[in-house]
């Protein structure tokens, strides 16, 4: 029973291994302090592929020999320094070779453009149209009439640029039901459910949308504000 509890609560390793444990983390933490720094500031902020894959490495590296008494901790090292040596390089070479940095961390993708949803970018970034809504609910828009384009970046953040006049364009907010669309609604103007294409009818539309063949249309609103 004793030798169960051993290795359950220590393992394969001596019981005065507890004590070395201190300060081979303390060790191994200045180190990948040293690392973080030495790979700069974009490291501690969003996180690209690239620097995912860095500290994933980082963590892989530096855990072994802390918990693994047979291990020392210059085989870490070694991979601390690889790993700060192979990010730099990549980092100089994304910023000397366009092709390279498409490579290793991908590139900007259009999601909206002037007002329009692009159904074939979201569904080959894998973003579903209510995912995007939210993020630009998030971003305090109201309908997609306001914005001129949408950007996915390589980052995997939602941007975008505003239009300096906004027209009328498809409803994000949940709120803006059926019942509640008469103070927004701009007459004449009808928008498509799905990718948000506008179009001036007097009456709503009845045919296909032509740019994703949905046949859901929707009154286009305007705010308030908008108006003015």
């Amino acid at each position: 029973m004793s030798a169960f509890i051993d290795r359950l609560l220590i393992g394969e390793g001596p019981w005065p291994f507890l004590i070395e444990v201190v300060p081979r983390a303390a060790f191994m933490y200045a180190m990948l302090l040293i690392a973080m720094r030495m790979m700069g500031k974009r490291v501690a902020a969003q996180l690209s592929i690239t620097e995912l894959a860095v500290i994933l490495m980082l963590g892989a590296a530096i855990g072994v020999p802390i918990q693994v008494p047979s291990q020392g901790v210059l085989p870490a090292l070694a991979v601390l320094l690889a790993v700060v040596f192979l990010q730099r390089a990549s980092a100089r070479a994304s910023l000397r070779w366009r092709r390279i940095e498409i490579m290793t961390q991908g590139d900007v993708t259009i999601l909206l453009k002037d007002g329009r949803i692009l159904i074939e970018q979201l569904n080959r970034s894998v973003i579903s149209r209510e995912m995007l809504a939210s993020e630009l609910r998030a971003a305090g828009i109201a309908h997609l009439g306001q914005l001129r384009r949408v950007y996915l970046e390589a980052s995997g953040s939602v941007s975008f640029v505003k239009r300096k006049r906004p027209e009328p364009g498809l409803p994000l907010r949940p709120d803006m039901d059926v019942e509640k669309l008469d103070g927004y609604a701009a007459d004449g103007f009808f928008a498509c459910w799905r990718c948000g294409l506008t179009r001036a009818s007097a009456e709503r539309p009845t045919e296909r949308c032509p740019a994703c063949n949905a046949c859901r249309w929707e009154s286009a609103v305007r705010l308030p504000e908008e108006s003015a």
